[in-house]
């Protein structure tokens, strides 16, 4: 048993997500100590408000990289890796300058588009926020290259740590939406400057040789990736806030709580694993061989697991939110339970869904995208008069079938594309 231990720890795929997720799991932990604390001390008004705003920073960072951040772990030579990983830190810089004239000159319209009297004064840490969420992936994917599994790790507990330890911090704000969005732009700001000292140290020495020429050149080798993905990109992340954007203009502001916690909650134990396994299966996927093994082992290997590690919530949800979390979180248990099957199949899908990246077929997961946002929009239109738990229901069986059809698509293209048999990383 020890030999088939250890031939299997040998394989270098199944070593780089024990690294990852060991490390994950020491920053998931951090997060799950808190969750019944944060619950406690903060409102589902106060969550609901500032879960807009991370909702709006997080869709317009995917943007600001023009999804050049991507393209990081695919170029052959590392030299045009590093100016693509430039290039994607400088379009993101551009991006979060234009959007703080945006908010310079729009302030008045934007800030009545929102209820909360908090979102006047956030709303000029937007681009800030942009800069830094956006940029830090481009980061991420340059050491995801590098295979320095460990230093991501590393990062993901630094930020953990330091988003929870300033919201705890509960009764140094005037109030609480102070206090969620302070925990939110510190953890990403130590997170940011973690990886970018690691960057500098042990790269610094390539900023000799970046020219614009080649710079702008290693851009235009990768333009599908912004007239693809970055659109594909930006629909998902609207996709995935869908129902917080909505439940904001269609219901309460406690509402949007309610599901916020819901969705963190039933997602928290699946991010821990997919943070891991996505890097390792989108860097592995450009070098195997049996490219639809291990899709195939990958997809339904994960769907098992989702399966199995949220069943409990499928049967008591209701108690186990009212329980952990307090009292007042009921609700909360009764939308997780909605929701189940969106979030399983989202949950396996997104694990292999790197592989249109790496078969360059961005094109079909943008056309997926429209298709998915365009029938999620239309049925909160329909329905948004109906009742809330109905509206939640259908919504989640629809996606968790479109989820599976997608899951479809990325596996009958595989042998479609052309790969080399080996890629060899050179400086």
């Amino acid at each position: 048993m020890s030999f088939s231990f250890s031939n299997l720890y040998r394989n270098d795929f199944i070593r780089n997500v024990i690294t990852l997720l060991t490390w994950n799991s020491i920053a998931q932990l951090v997060t799950l100590v808190t969750i019944p604390i944060l619950t406690r001390l903060y409102t589902p008004e106060e969550f609901g408000a500032v879960a807009l705003f991370i909702g709006i920073v997080n869709v317009f960072s995917v943007a600001s990289t023009a999804r050049y951040d991507m393209t990081v772990v695919l170029p052959k030579r590392n030299g045009q890796a590093f100016h693509l990983l430039i290039g994607s830190i400088i379009i993101a810089l551009i991006f979060s300058i234009v959007s703080l004239l945006v908010v310079f000159i729009f302030f008045d319209k934007l800030t009545r588009m929102f209820d909360a009297e908090i979102y006047k004064k956030i709303i000029w840490l937007l681009p800030l926020c942009i800069f830094f969420v956006g940029s830090h992936q481009s980061i991420i994917y340059w050491f995801n290259r590098k295979r320095s599994f460990r230093l991501m790790g590393v990062n993901r507990v630094v930020q953990s740590s330091s988003q929870a330890g300033v919201r705890l911090g509960r009764n140094f704000f005037s109030n609480g939406n102070w206090g969620l969005v302070a925990g939110f732009i510190v953890g990403e700001i130590l997170s940011w400057f973690t990886m970018f000292l690691q960057l500098f140290k042990k790269e610094y020495w390539r900023l000799r040789y970046i020219s614009f020429k080649s710079t702008l050149k290693a851009l235009k080798e990768y333009v599908n990736f912004p007239i693809y993905l970055m659109p594909m990109g930006v629909l998902n992340s609207i996709s995935i806030y869908i129902l917080v954007f909505a439940l904001s203009f269609i219901s309460t502001t406690a509402t949007v709580g309610h599901y916020e916690r819901a969705w963190r909650v039933i997602n928290f134990p699946l991010v821990l694993i997919s943070s891991s396994f996505g890097s390792v299966f989108y860097e592995k996927m450009t070098r195997t061989s049996n490219r639809k093994r291990l899709y195939l082992y990958s997809y339904f290997g994960n769907l098992g697991l989702a399966l199995l590690i949220l069943s409990p919530i499928a049967f008591w949800g209701e108690e186990i939110f009212s329980f952990v979390l307090g009292a007042d979180w009921r609700i909360a248990g009764k939308i997780a339970r909605i929701i189940l099957p969106l979030t399983i199949f989202n949950y396996a899908t997104n694990c292999i869904s790197t592989i249109f990246s790496v078969i360059k077929k961005n094109q079909l997961l943008l056309i997926w995208q429209i298709i998915y946002l365009a029938l999620a929009v239309g049925w909160i239109f329909f329905a948004k008069s109906s009742d809330i738990y109905f509206l939640l229901n259908i919504f989640s069986i629809g996606g968790a079938i479109l989820y599976a059809i997608l899951a479809y698509v990325g596996y009958v293209n595989i042998d479609k594309a052309s790969f080399a048999s080996k890629i060899e990383v050179q400086y």
